[in-house]
């Protein structure tokens, strides 16, 4: 693998690849998340785990009928799990789907509120992982294991920091960050020890507040930048030492539904409801200048794009893939260097 930052890394589809599926992706933001050659997705009422290059999927077995709002994979080196976020609560299952590990319930805040969990977002280096729900409060757990139960998971703290509901939350080693339906994010600082007993693991460092009233879709975090997509198609990039914009890019027509980082590539990968795929170079830093370069760009035809991921395969070659609402077939981008 080039090292990070490789300016010469473009996708190509020169034969039509395409994984197939027997259930489509439902219409919501960040519908695709991966482990490994694993890739799972919600659909409905149903969250499926497909292997990449195998024609098989596995339907999470769901004790009642639940309402999925959002998956996404944890690996925390030692174990990878998969996090469903949903009404009421989120679930942690095991990588292939076969068994639930841990459920935590999420209260209303009052009798009237319908209180839902949405995004999540891993500590990188650490067994932390967080949650955000509907009332715009983030919750911090720990994970440990238990040689006798499997997985021990701890509620270490609650957050209520957002006045509207939580979109998506992405951390890395030193930042953590969460944005909202009104396009806000907040940003802690994440302590360098590891939290025991009451230890606070996270020190809330700015409020950043949207000057416009567009809702952020999707974050991520990285080289201490914040790279959010917005509603409008804008995709912002901001200093999280002090919160200022510096990058500003008219991505997309339409809403934009993704935003993945590969950080291997030093490149983020956008979706949008305008059926376009784009590649970005991550800047080094906030000082890097203030350009973003497009590396790769491609419109998709009878689309509409809700998620994109990417992957090694089998083979150990790297994949860009991306999921698209009512459509039985994921399209996939292979990864090259130039």
């Amino acid at each position: 693998m080039p090292p990070n930052g490789n300016s010469g890394v473009s996708y190509t589809r020169k034969s039509m690849m395409a994984h197939p599926l027997r259930h489509s992706p439902s219409l919501i933001p960040n519908n695709l998340t991966t482990f490994s050659t694993n890739l799972a997705y919600c659909r409905g009422d149903a969250v499926i785990v497909s292997s990449y290059g195998e024609n098989k999927l596995t339907s999470l077995p769901f004790s009642d009928k639940v309402q999925v709002k959002g998956v996404k994979y944890l690996d925390f080196g030692w174990v990878c799990v998969l996090a469903v976020c949903m009404i009421d609560g989120f679930q942690l299952w095991s990588s292939e789907g076969s068994r639930m590990l841990f459920f935590h319930p999420v209260r209303p805040s009052n009798d009237s509120d319908n209180c839902f969990v949405r995004g999540v977002g891993i500590i990188k280096g650490r067994n932390e992982f967080c949650i955000g729900d509907s009332s715009g409060a983030m919750h911090t757990f720990l994970m440990s294991q238990a040689s006798s139960r499997g997985l021990s998971v701890k509620n270490t703290k609650s957050i209520r920091e957002h006045g509207s509901a939580i979109s998506d939350i992405s951390c890395s080693e030193s930042y953590c960050a969460s944005a909202d339906d009104r396009g806000n994010f907040c940003v802690f600082d994440v302590n360098k020890e590891e939290p025991t007993g009451g230890h606070n693991l996270m020190t809330k460092r700015l409020f950043i507040t949207s000057e416009t009233s567009f809702p952020c879709t999707s974050i991520g975090v990285v080289n201490a930048l914040l790279i959010a997509g917005f509603s409008s198609g804008h995709l912002r990039f901001f200093d999280l030492s002090n919160g200022d914009v510096v990058v500003e890019v008219a991505a997309h027509s339409r809403c934009i539904s993704a935003v993945t980082v590969n950080e291997d590539a030093g490149v983020v990968a956008t979706t949008g409801e305008d059926c376009v795929i784009s590649v970005w170079k991550i800047p080094d830093s906030p000082d890097d200048g203030h350009q973003v370069d497009l590396v790769f760009t491609e419109g998709v035809v009878d689309r509409q794009l809700c998620g994109v991921s990417f992957l090694t395969d089998g083979h150990g070659e790297r994949k860009m893939v991306v999921s698209s609402y009512d459509s039985d077939t994921m399209d996939v981008w292979k990864e090259i260097y130039t």
